[in-house]
């Protein structure tokens, strides 16, 4: 697969604009607040629990992760739903909870009831007023895009209105008269519209595609490329649409598939890239975290008339960086939490000496790992800096002269990057002796991850455990469903939450930064592909369970209350904020070479602009 920039993607729109059609999934809605598959499925197990076990559905709370520990379990795999996370768990739930297709069209009509329009959703309604997009398809049964287009086509205020044309189930032959007619801009809804009595949400119904609506695709692939945003590829009716419309002549302007994550992608995806490129179809894939942060993108590069612009430009306020001290006890809080607490000191003398000739830094970990090394090293320039005993590293390394012990100033503007490497694999180090963590050493970024509960650990630890589970709302470690693989020795794939750690300078001060992800056991093939550190490395089952998971984090507090639990376990703002380069036992020896990093315990911040 090729894989492109989302900066490479919008200068090429910003080129074709109108000849770039769109297909949007569930994800495109998703910042509206218009529930994902996975949370929908959950509220139809819980109203099915409820009536098996004549429970008031009111009291079942979907944010208790006991009780949705406890549903998902009855229905994973048995009772009639298959296994949780699976293409078919969304079709089965519904059939299960309502079979009645006038049920859940009011069912969903109460989802939708109150959402507007998100910013990337706006965004694209003001390329649809400004000419800068005729072809929209979407899986999706909201009403989002036309408020969009409309609203764009109110604050523009002058010049002609380009009328959206809707095409959906009960009203499949508008999109070949509009085609037939030239009559753009047009939107087709592949699974119908919740207004309307036809719905496709069943596999049953979604098994075959709408044979007007699947040919009114395929031939527009003649004419328009296609970029392809917030949509997985597991529905198998439309990836078989598209695999129709894979002809040398296909799609002119390119087949963009828009990503957060292009490791993850459906084997379906990539099936369907392949055979585009194999057809001569330039097909790529594009990294992008959000709909709206691409849709952001394609609006700095475009070029509308006055009035879409003025409406795109107040849709997000210019951007204000200034410096701001720390807040003080005066009232003005921050109004956003960043990432980040201050490293205010750190120790003054570290080990130096010569690297073995011609290691590399996986080499020297390796060395340190057989010697049972207690310590922090890194390899830099011919050299290797180390917290720890002098003559451990030197046995270690097989030196055959000392480590020098060398005064430095790790904090200084200009420290050296195999210096700040020290810095963070000490830190991290530290941080897991006294947290209920363990740590993961890598060059592209150490690692903090959650440890289950252990029956003789400290007292502290278990309330650590408590307050970060507190912040998710939901289990912080525990095993998946075996749907999504088993791992190395052949159980079910262990999962659990965690930090990546790294060092930054910003505003004269270094940073420690931390970045909250879910960490999953790997495969059996992704663990053998590692050993042998193969270029292609197999797709992970459980990518979009991560995804699914992380979409509800990303609202802002959620988001807070997870920042700010980290921030308080490592640098409390009670106790001491003192992490130690040594363990204890190395760090008592009389030759020891350590100390300690003192952390602050007020988060970076950004502060509204006055």
């Amino acid at each position: 697969m090729e894989v492109v920039s989302l900066g490479e993607f919008a200068r090429a729109w910003a080129v074709h604009t109108r000849r770039i059609g769109w297909l949007l999934g569930a994800g495109a809605s998703a910042a509206a607040g218009v529930p994902t598959a996975a949370r929908i499925v959950d509220d139809l197990l819980l109203r099915l629990y409820a009536a098996d076990f004549q429970q008031v559905r009111q009291n079942l709370d979907p944010g208790d992760p006991a009780v949705m520990a406890r549903v998902r379990a009855h229905y994973d795999g048995a009772n009639g739903i298959p296994p949780l996370g699976s293409p078919a768990d969304y079709s089965a739930a519904f059939q299960a909870a309502m079979p009645d297709a006038e049920v859940r069209r009011h069912y969903l009509r109460q989802l939708f009831a109150g959402r507007m329009p998100c910013f990337g959703q706006r965004l694209l309604g003001a390329a649809v007023a400004a000419g800068a997009a005729d072809l929209l398809i979407t899986t999706n049964f909201d009403d989002l895009i036309e408020r969009a287009v409309t609203e764009a086509h109110t604050a523009r205020r002058s010049g002609p209105a380009r009328l959206l044309s809707v095409s959906a189930l009960e009203s499949r032959r508008r999109a070949s008269t509009a085609v037939a007619d030239d009559e753009w801009p047009l939107l087709i809804k592949l699974h119908g519209d919740f207004r309307e009595m036809a719905l496709k949400n069943l596999d049953s119904e979604l098994r075959d595609q709408d044979t007007t609506l699947r040919r009114v695709i395929v031939d527009s692939s003649r004419r328009f490329g296609l970029a392809v945003a917030g949509y997985s590829g597991r529905d198998q009716s439309v990836m078989s649409m598209l695999a129709d419309s894979l002809q040398p002549d296909a799609w002119p302007a390119g087949l963009w598939w828009l990503t957060r994550d292009p490791g993850s992608l459906q084997a379906s995806v990539i099936e369907l890239l392949e055979r585009a490129r194999g057809a001569g179809i330039a097909a790529r894939v594009v990294e992008s975290a959000t709909f709206d942060e691409a849709m952001g993108a394609l609006a700095d590069q475009v070029r509308l008339d006055d009035g879409v612009r003025a409406y795109v430009d107040g849709l997000r306020p210019r951007a204000r960086v200034v410096d701001a001290p720390l807040p003080q006890a005066d009232g003005a809080f921050p109004v956003l939490r960043l990432n980040a607490v201050p490293i205010l000191s750190a120790p003054s003398r570290l080990l130096r000496t010569a690297a073995p000739a011609g290691a590399t830094a996986a080499e020297v970990r390796d060395l340190l790992r057989a010697a049972a090394w207690r310590g922090a090293a890194v390899l830099g320039p011919d050299e290797v800096l180390a917290f720890g005993c002098p003559g451990d590293l030197q046995m270690a390394l097989g030196s055959g002269q000392p480590p020098a012990v060398v005064e430095v100033d790790l904090l200084a503007a200009d420290v050296l990057t195999h210096q700040v490497a020290l810095i963070g694999e000490a830190i991290t180090r530290g941080l897991a002796r006294r947290l209920p963590v363990k740590a993961r050493i890598r060059d592209t970024g150490n690692r903090l991850i959650v440890v289950p509960a252990r029956p003789d650990e400290p007292a502290k630890l278990g309330g650590i455990r408590q307050a970060l589970q507190q912040a998710y709302g939901e289990p912080i470690c525990g095993e998946l469903s075996s749907q999504y693989g088993k791992g190395d020795g052949g159980a079910r794939r262990r999962f659990a939450e965690g930090v990546e750690l790294r060092i930054e300078r910003w505003l004269d001060q270094h940073w420690l930064l931390f970045t909250p992800f879910t960490w999953v056991e790997p495969t059996a093939e992704m663990a053998q592909a590692a050993r042998e550190r193969s270029a292609q490395r197999p797709l992970d089952p459980a990518a979009p369970w991560i995804a699914e998971r992380w979409t509800q984090r990303r609202r802002n507090e959620t988001w807070a209350a997870i920042l700010g639990s980290w921030a308080e376990v490592m640098a409390p703002r009670s106790g001491s904020c003192r992490v130690h380069a040594l363990p204890r036992a190395v760090g008592d020896r009389p030759e020891a070479v350590g100390g300690s990093f003192e952390l602050g315990s007020i988060t970076a911040y950004s502060r509204r602009g006055r």
